[in-house]
């Protein structure tokens, strides 16, 4: 990876045209329904370039990358004039917003530029295209706007505020936009990652998507509930496979390929990984724990008491179950051509989502000794990562966050969390042991199942209310 670097100079001469191409690249989205903000309209124009990452690479369209680009340099003029810009692996951004006292540990916002491509056939299902950036009914509507140009956006337009008023921070801020975190970030925040820590970069604290306000009342929480999230789980992939000499089904022997394999499955899922409440998960609960029923109160207080009754009430529910335990999930399963015909092998795929403590090694030995067959094959496949680590709820960068979070939404009940999926935080433990995962947006259950799905949309209260977090944050250790 060599990164290329634009002086302030270069970017200050050439903005003319650069807004003039962003101009044209980018056509004004529809709005409806009045007067919207200036940061709506450009959340709007940047979910028009269609900055999908494909699990099959070559299908990536890498001028719609450039024209992102572009699009930034003409809607923020004094970023592009001040911070110093890098181009890594072609795709990725990195801003550099020198401080007054480089000897401060730095800060890291980071967003990712790409977004998922849209499920085939339900393009039609959408309220308005899902590339228009349509502004209508309060919202913005189009792939991206949640995951996550909507927070790359507010970031952008929280720094160039502060730019207008002459903000200095004390410490450098990076602001680093992969453009790979739907496939791994391998390329992306992982290079970034990587440059900075070439470059002797140390951050008091990382800020990444992840966690958002929800409402409490599933937990029996009787106010909105910031999720934190402070570490993610690891992932594995696991292939089973059995060969067997096939033959015809009019034969068949006691048991075929594809009962041998259906049986190791089986086994998997009949024997769970063990539950346990403890490090993150404990900490959610505890945090939580003044704002929870008297009842629940009193059960969480009593945790090493009442231990297995609350993991059996957790187990009950897909969400929390998923976050005391390494979770198990039989993904694709391949066997047979002809009706009649015995399969000489058969394959499955085994996914794994580990839990901090849990390592790949150790999920890859118990599934060995669960399935105990030695006609079952058992190879990892893809890309494994290990569970992150996990931050510390006594660090100044999460002391911080719930600081702002409280100042901004008194009535909202900040905790830490676990986060299930995958996101570019973790490459960044390379250069901080502090590393959180938040967007100040609030949610709802159908919001959030529009994350990778049909109608992906953000409100306008919501970009506003980021714009005015990120501020205020940046401005929170000075």
């Amino acid at each position: 990876m060599k990164p290329i670097k634009f002086g302030t100079r270069a970017l200050a001469t050439v903005f003319t045209l650069a807004l003039a191409a962003a101009i044209l690249s980018s056509p004004a989205p529809r709005a409806e329904g009045g007067k919207v903000s200036p940061a709506a309209e450009r959340l709007g124009r940047a979910v028009q370039f269609q900055t999908i990452s494909y699990q099959d690479r070559s299908q990536l369209e890498v001028e719609e990358f450039r024209g992102f680009h572009r699009f930034l340099e003409g809607a923020y003029p004094l970023i592009h004039s001040r911070l110093d810009r890098e181009l890594i692996n072609d795709m990725s951004l990195l801003y550099t917003w020198e401080g007054a006292d480089p000897s401060l540990p730095a800060l890291i916002y980071t967003a990712h530029i790409d977004v998922v491509p849209i499920e085939p056939g339900t393009a039609g299902d959408w309220t308005h295209p899902p590339f228009s950036g349509r502004i209508a009914d309060g919202f913005v509507w189009g792939r991206g706007t949640l995951d996550c140009k909507g927070s790359l956006i507010g970031l952008m337009e929280a720094v160039e505020s502060l730019l207008s008023e002459g903000y200095v921070p004390r410490r450098t801020i990076y602001l680093a936009f992969g453009h790979d975190e739907e496939v791994g970030g391998d390329t992306g925040a992982l290079a970034i990652a990587s440059l900075l820590r070439e470059r002797g970069v140390r951050a008091e604290y990382v800020l990444d998507e992840g966690g958002f306000i929800i409402d409490g009342t599933p937990l029996g929480v009787s106010r909105e509930i910031a999720l934190i999230g402070i570490a993610e789980k690891g992932y594995l992939s696991l292939e089973l496979k059995v060969r067997t000499e096939g033959g015809h089904s009019s034969m068949p022997p006691d048991h075929t390929a594809i009962g041998i394999l259906a049986a190791a499955i089986t086994q998997l899922e009949n024997n769970p990984f063990p539950p346990r409440l403890e490090g993150v998960a404990l900490s959610t609960f505890q945090s939580l724990a003044p704002a929870l029923p008297s009842a629940l109160r009193a059960a969480v207080r009593a945790h090493r008491l009442l231990n297995p009754l609350i993991i059996r009430e957790l187990s009950r529910n897909q969400a929390t179950n998923a976050v005391i335990r390494t979770t198990t999930a039989a993904t694709i399963i391949e066997a047979g051509s002809k009706e009649n015909v015995l399969p000489q092998e058969a394959r499955a795929v085994v996914n794994f989502r580990l839990l901090p403590g849990d390592s790949i090694e150790f999920v890859v030995n118990r599934v060995k000794k669960i399935i105990d067959d030695p006609r079952v094959e058992v190879s990892i496949i893809g890309t494994p990562r290990e569970a992150s680590l996990v931050t510390s709820t006594d660090s100044l960068g999460y002391q911080t966050l719930t600081g702002v979070i409280r100042e901004m939404f008194p009535q909202v009940a900040p905790a830490p969390y676990l986060v299930l999926g995958g996101t570019d935080a973790r490459h960044y433990e390379l250069v901080s042991d502090s590393i959180m995962r938040f967007v100040p947006h609030r949610l709802d259950e159908t919001d959030q199942a529009r994350i990778h799905g049909t109608n992906e949309r953000l409100s306008l209260e919501n970009l506003d209310k980021s714009v005015e977090f990120y501020s205020r944050l940046i401005k929170a250790l000075d």
